[in-house]
């Protein structure tokens, strides 16, 4: 029996668990064990996204609200992960840089985003630019930290050949550093996009009117909990469909890390 079970895919125990939450949610809600107040039955839930699909909330479809959630995280994630591995780079190359940068980076890491949300919102308002200005700086330091120790962790005798071989500083940098760096890099950025995902959710409910969650939020308030389980699917869903598309290009682009 246990050789067996050890032979089973992955994903058919993948299945088989699923299965067992979704026989039990059906369980409980069709057998008066939850009220569907507190926890929508599957077909409640199925109801609702189909309406949220179909006519929408407050003026906007599903896809609508999902789209601003969406270009929100795009515009964040891009710059922040952009200039947090540039400024990576640079500090994993260079000790000053990193002397000098370091600290900021250190205090950002740790530091909750809804902390600054409120003075993001005094400086720039309450519209797009302090939203992604928050994301901005959520995804910055885990990118830079991920690039410095990508650099960091290159093996010493790689740059010695390099430079035995004449290549310049510069050389050095663009064919052998960011080269070597780009897996930690990359995995630095799956890091900081689900870091982004999770900040943007919490800055449409405390600062927003548009958005899956603003939609949410809005949808509690009238004790929606279909809709509300609805959005949450949403999110959740679409933030697996976001890793496994970074994981995509990470084994496209680093197919030869590891190996």
């Amino acid at each position: 029996m246990r050789r067996r079970a050890a032979s089973l895919p992955a994903w058919v125990i993948s299945t088989f668990s699923i299965a067992i939450v979704l026989a039990a949610w059906w369980g409980a809600t069709a057998g008066g064990l939850v009220s569907d107040l507190f926890l929508p039955g599957p077909a409640d839930l199925w109801s609702g996204l189909n309406e949220l699909m179909e006519d929408g909330y407050k003026g906007r479809t599903m896809l609508e609200h999902l789209e601003m959630s969406l270009l929100r995280v795009g515009a964040g994630f891009l710059t922040g992960a952009l200039a947090g591995t540039l400024l990576g780079l640079g500090m994993g190359y260079a000790p000053r840089l990193d002397a000098a940068a370091a600290p900021f980076i250190e205090f950002l890491r740790p530091l909750p985003q809804l902390a600054y949300l409120v003075l993001l919102i005094v400086w720039l308002g309450i519209g797009e630019s302090s939203k992604i200005t928050m994301l901005f700086l959520a995804a910055l330091p885990v990118s830079a930290i991920a690039a410095r120790d990508g650099v960091r962790n290159i093996p010493a005798e790689r740059l010695s050949a390099a430079r035995a071989l004449g290549a310049t500083r510069w050389g050095v940098f663009r064919h052998v550093v960011a080269p070597s760096a780009l897996p930690e890099i990359l995995t630095g950025a799956r890091l900081a996009l689900g870091i982004v995902y999770g900040t943007l959710i919490a800055s449409e409910i405390i600062a927003g009117s548009s958005g899956i969650g603003w939609m949410i939020l809005d949808a509690g308030r009238f004790l929606r909990s279909d809709y509300v389980f609805a959005g949450i699917l949403v999110i959740g869903l679409t933030g697996i469909a976001i890793d496994r598309l970074l994981l995509l290009i990470e084994r496209r682009v680093v197919h030869w890390a590891g190996r």
